[in-house]
């Protein structure tokens, strides 16, 4: 029976937009910050003009953003095309974050050692707003840059229901409706009470099988790592490839891995 989710999960799923009235909100810093985001994977470089139509912020304020965030250090700017890029100290964030991350250091050698045991990929995820997010990454083989990288997000209603099955019902209503549940693949399970369902069988079984809906050819497995006090910190993913695995040898071989790795992790918290 799940319990009612902490506040530190609950802080983690959106809030509905509203104005900032609280006094010690730094409304500049929050601008500042959005012109940082605003470099992803699809803009990797951007102009003066394009962080502002992108941002809806006027060219005056971009500049000395972008002038200041330049001065830090976090933004390059190529001499030539005037455009600007996130530089290499951006990722001294993520990497403090990992490294001081408890639960990063206590799975990484779990992980390491049920990929070598499976020959599958293995990922360690949390949720974040409505997604998943991943802390740890490891391939089974070098297929795409992409696959390797830690802080990837995915869809939470998808790739999140062993984490999902161990909140309550009403949190877990919530963030589906929040979620855009768009179609990533022909099988992407989007409905929300096929999803509700999807969980509930999750809640049954203890882990989550997800066939096809992310990547077509693969299938995961994924179970909540819980701590003490009952409450969902991370789920243990590993995947495997369709041609490969049949769904019976992924419940009798995959999943009791999965569960013992995240049963493992979870019990140091």
């Amino acid at each position: 029976m799940p319990k009612q989710p902490s506040k530190k999960v609950m802080d983690s799923l959106p809030a509905p937009p509203k104005k900032r009235t609280d006094p010690l909100f730094v409304s500049s810093l929050e601008k500042a910050v959005q012109v940082l985001e605003a470099f992803d994977s699809t803009s990797r470089s951007l102009s003066l003009s394009e962080l502002s139509t992108k941002t809806g912020f006027n060219k005056s304020a971009v500049q000395r953003f972008l002038y200041t965030w330049e001065a830090l250090g976090y933004l390059e700017k190529d001499r030539d095309t005037k455009r600007f890029s996130l530089s290499p100290k951006v990722m001294s964030l993520s990497y403090h974050y990992l490294k001081g991350k408890r639960l990063v250091e206590v799975a990484t050698p779990i992980l390491l050692e049920i990929r070598k045991r499976l020959g599958c990929p293995v990922y360690l995820g949390t949720l974040y707003e409505t997604d998943i997010m991943y802390l740890i990454r490891l391939p089974q083989r070098f297929l795409l840059l992409e696959s390797t990288l830690p802080g990837r997000r995915v869809p939470a209603f998808c790739g999140g229901r062993a984490f999902l099955s161990r909140l309550d019902k009403n949190t877990v209503k919530t963030l589906l409706e929040q979620s855009e549940r768009q179609q990533l693949t022909p099988y992407t399970i989007t409905g929300g009470a096929e999803n509700i369902n999807e969980v509930e069988k999750a809640k049954r079984l203890g882990y989550a099988v997800s066939k096809q809906e992310q990547l077509i050819g693969e299938i995961s497995v994924s179970a909540a790592v819980v701590n003490s006090s009952g409450e969902p910190i991370a789920a243990v993913y590993a995947s495997a490839d369709c041609s490969e695995w049949d769904e019976e040898r992924i419940h009798t071989e995959l999943a009791p891995v999965v569960l013992k790795a995240a049963a493992d992790i979870g019990l140091q918290f």
